[in-house]
Parts: C-alpha cells; sequence; structure tokens
C-alpha cells in the first residue's frame, strides 16, 4: 500500500510539478494538497531595475561583505565557572512570533501544531525539480559558538536572519573551549554517515545553503515564551528551507553530552524530523546518554512531547514507515536527504544559454539572463555578478532561488543604461567548488571585437563554466575543516541562439532544450529509484 501511494504520488508531478508547490495552504482541516509552510513563496524570473544598480550599487553587494569569525581559540575568555552563571529571568520571555506556537523545544505553524493542516510531501518533491533541491544533497551544519548579531526575520542563516530571533546580540558561549570542541566531536558523530559538513572556525561562504546553530546563552534570548533546553523552526519537511538557525541554550554548566543531544535534536528539527519515545535518540526527551539517530521506526512523541496531531512531517515519515504507522526512522530520512558521507568531486556546472555573449542593443534596453546550473548532488546555491565598464554594480546571492517556466535560474535587467555590462553566474557546493560563466553585453555602443557567441556552447572552446576549488574571495573563505576534491571545469551544453539575441525557431529550439530535458528526467528517474518506484 505504501508504494502504491507513492506512485500515485509521483505520477501526479509527472503532470505539472510545480503547481503543488505553491498551491496556498487550504482552510479545511486535514491534509490539504499544496501545504508546505517553507516551500518558495515566490517564483519567476528576478528582475532588477538597471538604474538602481547604477544608482545605489551599495544595496545588491551583500555577497562581497566579509563575515569575519571571532577567534574560537578566544572562548576560554568568556568562560563562566560552573555553578556561576545567571539563571535566566523568566521575566524577560519573549513572544513567538505572530502564526507560530510553541511545542516544547520546537516551533510550529500554527496550523500544524493544531493539527488543522498537515504537510504534503507532494511540495517537497516538486520543488525538488528547482536547481539545488535535488536529492540527495550535500549540507554543512555551521555551529556557532562566538555569538553575534541576529535579527528578527525569516530564516536566512548567511545574513543572520532568524525566525525566533530579539533582534540583539547574541551572547557567546560560557563553557570553554574545551568543553565546546567535545560538544562538536559529538555532533560530527551523530552525523558522521550522512553527506553533512560539520563546521566552526570558519563560516560557509553566503552562496553555500547551511544550517547555523547558535550554542550558548538561555532561552530568553529568543523569542520563546516558555522555558526549553534548545529550540528550532519546525515542520520543514525535506529540508526546504536549507538556511535555518537553530538554538541549544548550553551554559557552562551543561554537560558537553546533553548539549551535543540538544545541538543534534534541534538540528534534527530543522532538517524536518520530530520527537520520538525512542530513549537511545538524539530526537527523544529522555536525554541519558549519548543518543544517536535512530535506524528504527519509533513511535511519534506528540501528547507528551509537542502537542496532540501535532508531528508535522507526518505524512514525510509514513513515505519510511508505512502508511499510518505515527512512526519516524531518523537514518532512513536523513539517508535520503543528505546521502552518504563521500566527499563531492565535482564541480557544479553553470552555462548562460541566453543572451548571447556579445549582444548588442540599444541604451535603455532589457536583457533577459537564463542559465542551466546543475551537480551531481543537491544542496548548491548560485550567485550573480553585474559590472558596467568594469565597475561591480551587483555581486549578491540568489536566496529565493528564482526559476522561469523550465525551471532555469532567472533575472530580467530592465532599462540598461550605455555601456559594457559584464554578467556573471556562479555556483558553489559545500566542498568549495565554485563554477562562474559570463556574458558580455553592449548597451548603446558597438560591440568593437565583431565577434558574437551565438552558439551558447562554446563548440571550438573550452566550456564557459569555469570551476574552481574554493578561491572565489567571498565572504568567510573557503571551507578548511572539510574535505574536498580535485579541480572541476563547468560544462556546457549546445544551446542555439541566433546572433541577434532572439531564439532559434522550430527544430533548433527544440534541439536547444534536450540536454535540460535530459538532465530534469534523469533527476526525476534517480528520484524515483530512491523511493523504490518503477
Amino acid at each position: 500500500m505504501m508504494v502504491l501511494a507513492m506512485v500515485v504520488r509521483r505520477a501526479a508531478l509527472l503532470v505539472s510539478p510545480l503547481l503543488l508547490a505553491f498551491v496556498p495552504a487550504a482552510e479545511a482541516r486535514g491534509p490539504s494538497p499544496g501545504y508546505h509552510p517553507w516551500a518558495p513563496k515566490t517564483n519567476g524570473p528576478l528582475v532588477i531595475d538597471a538604474a538602481d544598480l547604477v544608482a545605489h550599487p551599495e544595496r545588491h553587494r551583500g555577497r562581497a561583505i566579509p563575515v569575519e569569525q571571532p577567534d574560537f581559540h578566544a572562548l576560554d575568555d568568556f568562560a563562566v565557572p560552573p555553578g556561576e552563571q545567571t539563571e535566566p529571568d523568566s521575566s524577560r520571555a519573549g513572544r513567538t512570533p505572530e502564526g507560530w506556537v510553541q511545542r516544547g523545544g520546537v516551533v510550529l505553524p500554527q496550523p500544524v501544531a493544531s493539527g488543522d493542516l498537515e504537510v504534503d510531501p507532494d511540495v517537497i518533491h516538486a520543488v525538488e525539480d528547482i536547481p539545488g533541491n535535488e536529492y540527495p544533497r550535500k549540507h554543512t551544519l555551521f555551529m556557532n559558538f562566538n555569538g553575534g548579531m541576529l535579527y528578527a526575520s525569516a530564516d536566512n542563516s548567511a545574513e543572520n536572519r532568524s525566525t525566533l530571533a530579539k533582534q540583539a546580540v547574541y551572547p557567546t558561549y560560557e563553557g570553554g573551549e574545551q568543553k565546546a570542541l567535545s560538544i562538536i566531536q559529538a555532533v560530527q558523530e551523530d552525523v558522521a554517515a550522512y553527506g553533512i559538513n560539520v563546521v566552526y572556525l570558519s563560516r560557509p561562504n553566503k552562496t553555500v545553503p547551511y544550517t547555523m546553530e547558535m550554542v550558548g546563552g538561555q532561552w530568553t534570548d529568543t523569542n520563546i515564551d516558555s522555558p526549553a533546553g534548545g529550540v528550532a523552526p519546525g515542520a520543514d519537511c525535506g529540508a526546504l528551507g536549507q538556511r535555518h538557525v537553530v538554538y541549544t541554550f548550553a551554559s557552562g554548566g551543561t554537560s558537553a553530552t546533553q548539549a551535543a543531544n540538544t545541538a543534534s535534536q534541534e538540528a534534527g528539527h530543522a532538517w524536518g524530523l520530530d520527537h520520538t519515545f525512542n530513549c537511545g535518540s538524539v530526537m527523544s526527551y529522555c536525554g541519558i546518554a549519548n543518543g544517536v539517530f535512530s535506524d528504527s521506526c519509533d513511535g511519534l512523541c506528540e501528547t507528551q512531547c509537542q502537542g496532540p496531531n501535532s508531528a508535522g512531517c507526518r505524512l514525510t515519515h509514513e513515505e519510511f514507515c508505512g502508511v499510518g504507522n505515527d512512526q519516524q526512522n531518523e537514518d532512513a530520512e536523513l539517508a535520503w536527504l543528505f546521502g552518504g558521507n563521500e566527499p563531492d568531486m565535482e564541480a557544479p556546472m553553470v552555462e548562460i544559454v541566453e543572451p548571447v555573449d556579445g549582444l548588442e542593443i540599444p541604451e535603455g534596453g532589457d536583457v533577459d539572463v537564463r542559465s542551466l546550473i546543475s551537480d551531481d548532488y543537491g544542496g548548491y546555491g548560485w550567485y550573480y555578478v553585474i559590472t558596467q565598464d568594469g565597475e561591480e554594480m551587483a555581486n549578491f546571492v540568489d536566496y529565493e532561488r528564482q526559476v522561469d517556466d523550465d525551471y532555469r535560474p532567472a533575472l530580467n535587467l530592465a532599462g540598461l543604461p550605455a555601456g559594457v555590462w559584464v554578467v556573471t553566474v556562479g555556483a558553489e557546493d559545500h566542498f568549495g567548488h565554485i563554477t562562474e560563466d559570463s556574458v558580455t553585453i553592449y548597451v548603446g555602443t558597438p560591440n568593437e571585437s565583431g565577434s558574437v557567441d551565438s552558439s551558447g556552447g562554446n563548440d571550438t572552446s573550452p566550456p564557459k563554466g569555469t570551476g574552481t576549488d574554493g578561491e572565489s574571495g567571498e565572504s568567510g573563505g573557503g571551507q578548511p575543516e572539510m574535505t574536498g576534491g580535485d579541480d572541476g571545469d563547468g560544462k556546457g551544453c549546445a544551446c542555439t541562439a541566433d546572433s541577434s539575441g532572439g531564439r532559434g525557431g522550430g527544430a533548433l529550439a527544440f534541439l536547444a532544450l534536450l540536454p535540460f530535458l535530459g538532465r530534469a528526467w534523469g533527476r526525476r528517474r534517480r528520484r524515483d529509484r530512491r523511493f523504490g518506484d518503477a
């Protein structure tokens, strides 16, 4: 019965993969097709007024802002002896954001917490067609013991934005360096079997989607209204968010084992796991020993842990433990999400297929930029760098992964002033591989080189995409705590356009789409095999 149900769900996606992903939540009680609180809220090309780029380039340079991490080894300077820590002051309790409800150590969307709505797994599989969302995907858990400024906003780890933040400086961990290292080691052991890097000395680059775990402080340092050992935003079934901020409230007196169990549990919530009754699991409240992510189907703990009917990812758990079982297999779900612990040896592939390189347009004209981006693992992100006459006008990450109807990363530049414009699209994975591709556009000025790349594939020259091993100059530097791979060059597809920048007609346009369609079908076939479908 379970396999039959999954076949029906996959078949529905073949009709319209993104239709379910963006259907608003239904008002009726019970399972609601298309409901997922962390599904992308916008779709379609990212549109930028080029006049604003010229007038206010500082607004579009967020990726280039350095993110300096304090010296991790200085944690001992902030250490407070056990027994001397300040107790939480309940008068400083926060207020959960509107539309959210605290249930123990997890904060849930109100409709999920009340049992009115359940997250539809079809949304998870539909959104997989957007580049970077493919399963399995590599991921990074950044354990932040140094604290820092957090802003109250929708979760975005790269920008210090957190649904549960009080918009203040979050405190530094008070347990000292050695205890912090013990916590990190235990968490690394918890996720060692999966494609998850655990880092702490340096922060990942902004392009890479990562979970940030704030270790330290007290529950009163966040916007929750009741005591907890840690907290995370929940019901992100399938880990669609990829940029969550979670919290482990660990003072100097908290044992390393207890803090590590809490840290793994809060990260697990961010990745779509609920509480269970298995006392050997980090997803339980037992806390009696060094827990693990359980490889058995364990009963969900709702009434006793987070409220009746509040397991937000129940329908996703059913795909691994059977329909109606009210159980969760943490190991199976994490293995599906993140795959195994083998290193990622290949760089992403990036190819700008529109516009043609060397295109001439009149002053004030518009340009639509369309790219093909893929990798052997999901979890990668992409960015844009835009220059006018050699001066950088923009350098930003496309956090929302905005794509066109063909699931291609899409940027529309409107009203370009005169000059020579260069648009660069870059992608980065979790092992420091960066690939870029660039096109030059002549606006109100002649292309004096006289050359226009109308092939889109550079059939007689090296691939347009350039792969690197992390030498990006992006904030945060490389990933010294990760294992890396060899150099990888981006590989383009043989897409075709006419020399005026328009699409080729008829058969040429169809042939230009074949490489993309092949990749999309290959992703779907791989997904079906993982779920046991024919």
